[in-house]
């Protein structure tokens, strides 16, 4: 498949779930712990989307969201967040993400929201 992806969460044990499962379809997958680390990353580097979630130290998702759409209206990105946030999730919706998931999610549901974003099948 060859996407490369920026996974973006402060919950190393979420991020590893979700790198694990993406590189075993053929994702390449960066990590990043904040989300001024992604928007550094973003800005260096080329990606085919995004996996952020939403409460993070130094910049929140949402902002992070914001800056990233105003560099790249195309770019897919997917929400990620805690069930205790489903307003957050809905609001990044409406600032232009593509899809969300809440915590605890299974990967079932994860899987069909990618396979969804970039109309493919894993």
């Amino acid at each position: 498949m060859g996407l490369k992806v920026l996974v973006v969460d402060d919950e190393e044990d979420v991020v590893e779930v979700i790198q694990d499962r993406l590189e075993a379809y053929g994702f390449a997958v960066v990590t990043a712990g904040t989300g001024l680390e992604a928007l550094k990353k973003l800005s260096v580097e080329r990606f085919d989307g995004v996996f952020l979630d939403v409460k993070m130290p130094e910049m929140g998702g949402i902002e992070a969201l914001e800056e990233i759409r105003r560099r790249d209206r195309k770019i897919p990105v997917i929400i990620i967040t805690s069930s205790s946030t489903r307003e957050a999730a809905i609001e990044a919706m409406a600032k232009g993400a593509n899809e969300y998931v809440l915590k605890p999610f299974e990967w079932e549901e994860l899987k069909a929201k990618i396979e969804k974003v970039y109309d493919i099948t894993l």
